[in-house]
């Protein structure tokens, strides 16, 4: 065989590798959604509150007003505050615009009065968080958005970040976690391990 075709043959054998890897990756995915989609926590929301706030903070994620003081992390300036999409944790479904932050106004709509969200700064990767707790008959759950900013167009990107998820669960709860990971590696997406 001539150089050029071994050359052809192997970038179709890295060509397909690299579409089996892609395609693992997604089935992973999957199931990993349908594990974190019915797993719940046995502890108050309360507790897995906290937990949340410390994951995001030793990941470098800048939180605001108590969410910073409960975790230790010192208090933005006030220009920062203005500026930094973070916000500390307030009702889930609650209008959170520049006024409501300010004290000016009242919030809007009130959601859940059982669910609370926050918001992340972002880092210096220009990426944060957007985080929803709630509390419902079967425990309680955390889904964490990350919101990446693409700096040529300043437009955000929006995505469930289901690792993330999975690493709070590892912190909580990790008996369930191991279940969530044990369930995803056998390929299970129709039976969700629930502690």
């Amino acid at each position: 065989m001539t150089p050029s075709r071994w050359l052809a043959v192997g970038l179709l054998a890295a060509a397909a590798a690299g579409c089996a890897s892609l395609q693992a990756r997604r089935e992973r995915t999957r199931r990993l959604q349908a594990q974190l989609d019915e797993f719940r926590y046995a502890r108050p929301l309360d507790e897995v509150w906290l937990e949340t706030r410390r994951l995001l903070a030793d990941r470098g994620y800048p939180l605001a007003g108590e969410d910073a003081k409960a975790v230790g992390q010192p208090e933005m300036e006030f220009g920062d505050r203005v500026l930094s999409p973070a916000k500390e944790t307030y009702p889930y479904g609650e209008e959170t615009g520049l006024l409501q932050r300010l004290g000016v106004v009242g919030g809007g709509r009130k959601g859940d009065p059982t669910g609370r969200s926050l918001d992340t700064g972002w880092r210096r990767t220009r990426d944060r968080y957007h985080v929803d707790g709630f509390q419902d008959s079967r425990g309680c759950r955390v889904v964490f958005t990350r919101v990446v900013e693409d700096p040529t167009e300043h437009r955000a990107q929006r995505e469930r970040d289901f690792e993330m998820e999975l690493d709070l669960a590892r912190r909580v709860d990790a008996d369930g976690a191991a279940r969530v990971d044990a369930a995803v590696a056998r390929g299970k997406s129709s039976s969700p391990a629930v502690p």
